[in-house]
């Protein structure tokens, strides 16, 4: 739990932060002042005080998704170190989902044993240019420390993903995030791929910490074997790019990631929905002309494109034919299912549109079906 004041009308207001809700409370009449002002108030920033680690109270910065009364639901918020002023240069991303996609531990071997010392300062693996709201950006993966920063250096630290800031602002940094958890979730398949750490750099120190829901303590990753050949600079490029148009809830351009799930949601009728919802979405992309096909219609011919990702003895025609009607059975009423953990067939059909959604994803990345083929071989 994090506790401090927002600055307010000269005054200060104290809060407890518990998750991502902010509650305030005190006696004084600055609290009625504020829940007047704000009440029922979407997306607005304020500025404040944390004690987060220790006794010391830190600049803060807060960004607000929504307010009642007292109580504020934060989408984001910014605590800075001490004595740092409210600016930073550089964020920087330490996911261990996408050190095993940047294929951290192949390449921290591969410079260890050719005499490099990473304890020195870090080396540059990789630079990619992207953009994101009609702004250029160039995402930089690096592993190894900086000699420089002595005890003040992350030992913590595998790899980290450093992007210059453009605007400057808690608005980026939230964008940057959505955008960087989204290709993590892409990479790895799953709708849970947190960050173990974002911090904001000034002239390469640390000046604060970046703090969403994206990011976990108990973040780990462990499918750096499926990276062990993994072409970095052929895939992830167009993959950053194509998902970077997109930064807000609505998509209209990149690649749908809703219906990704986890051990639990895997085989439930709600994701079983979105996976067709994102199928649609796709299918419209890149097949304007047949956008007006019956479900069954879409899916067997995306089935006949793609025929490695039907099981044996399954065929295009039954395997969409039946994906047709449990859709019509779930949103028109006619049948009710807890989940499909008993039902082989329905779990089967579940890996299948699994499959076929991931390739029509790095179809519409304009990628080509030997590329395709070969990404997960990768």
């Amino acid at each position: 739990m994090v506790k401090g004041f927002i600055n307010y009308k000269g005054g200060k207001i104290p809060f407890t932060i518990d998750g991502f809700c902010m509650e305030l409370f005190t006696d004084d009449s600055l609290l009625s002042d504020f829940c007047q002002e704000y009440n029922r108030k979407e997306d607005y920033i304020l500025q404040g005080q944390c004690f987060h680690d220790g006794y010391h109270g830190l600049d803060a910065t807060f960004f607000v998704e929504y307010s009642m009364g007292a109580t504020c639901y934060l989408r984001c918020y910014i605590i800075y170190t001490i004595g740092a002023s409210h600016d930073f240069d550089t964020i920087g991303f330490q996911s261990l989902y996408l050190d095993d996609v940047f294929r951290y531990k192949y390449e921290y071997l591969r410079l260890v044993r050719e005499g490099h010392n990473l304890a020195s300062k870090p080396e540059t693996l990789y630079e990619i240019p992207f953009s994101m709201n009609e702004i250029e950006y160039k995402l930089t993966y690096q592993i190894g420390h900086d000699n420089g920063l002595g005890l003040l250096e992350d030992f913590e630290k595998q790899g980290e993903i450093l992007i210059k800031a453009e605007s400057k602002d808690i608005h980026e940094c939230n964008n940057l995030s959505t955008v960087l958890h989204r290709v993590a979730m892409f990479m790895s398949s799953y709708e849970k791929a947190p960050f173990k750490r974002i911090s904001l750099y000034k002239g390469g120190r640390r000046s604060g910490s970046f703090f969403c829901p994206f990011i976990s303590e108990e973040a780990a990753s462990c499918q750096d074997f499926r990276f062990y050949n993994f072409d970095v600079m052929n895939y992830l490029p167009r993959i950053l790019s194509n998902i970077a148009l997109d930064s807000g809830n609505r998509i209209t351009q990149s690649v749908p990631l809703g219906h990704l799930g986890d051990y639990d949601s895997q085989f439930t009728p709600q994701r079983f929905i979105q996976q067709v919802m994102s199928f649609e979405y796709l299918y419209a992309k890149l097949e304007h002309e047949n956008a007006k096909y019956r479900l069954n219609a879409q899916l067997a011919e995306m089935f006949d494109t793609y025929p490695e990702t039907l099981f044996q003895n399954s065929t295009s025609d039954e395997v969409s034919e039946a994906i047709r009607k449990t859709r019509v059975d779930i949103t028109h009423g006619h049948a009710y299912y807890y989940d499909f953990k008993n039902d082989r067939n329905m779990m089967r059909k579940i890996l299948m549109l699994d499959s076929l959604i991931h390739k029509m994803s790095l179809q519409l990345m304009d990628f080509s079906k030997a590329e395709i083929d070969a990404f997960r071989r990768n």
